[in-house]
């Protein structure tokens, strides 16, 4: 508490000479003070550095690896798909009688001993009769 002396104003009650003034006049101790002026330091210097170089923009290498990416994981749903198909197959010419019979007559022209076969020549261009 600081006192100081004033000299008495002119209608004021009987104060007397010595006017009291109040003031908070209480500091932080200097290394709490500067603790958090280098902790907002830090803050700042992360916000400027970090957010706008990483956050809003990629490596470019990392973007073609991205395209990469998920043209080959195209590729490998296309592949398993395949797979799938032929295992299919696989399993249909072990079990299945007609699609023996099928695959025997498409690819390799067997018939029955007592069929006949007739093939149909497609009529070709330009070829008059």
């Amino acid at each position: 508490m600081l006192a100081k002396k004033w000299p008495a104003r002119r209608g004021a009650p009987n104060v007397g000479h010595t006017v009291k003034i109040l003031a908070d006049t209480h500091v932080a101790p200097a290394l709490r003070r500067w603790s958090a002026r280098l902790g907002l330091a830090l803050v700042v210097a992360i916000a400027i550095g970090y957010l706008p170089g990483e956050a809003l923009r990629r490596d470019p290498r990392a973007v073609m690896l991205d395209a990469q990416l998920r043209v080959l994981e195209d590729e490998a749903r296309g592949l398993v798909a395949g797979n799938a198909a032929l295992a299919r197959e696989v399993e249909a010419l072990r079990t299945d009688v007609g699609a023996i019979e099928d695959r025997a007559r498409a690819d390799l022209g067997m018939v029955y001993p007592d069929e006949v076969v007739l093939r149909v020549e497609p009529h070709a261009e330009g070829v008059t009769r």
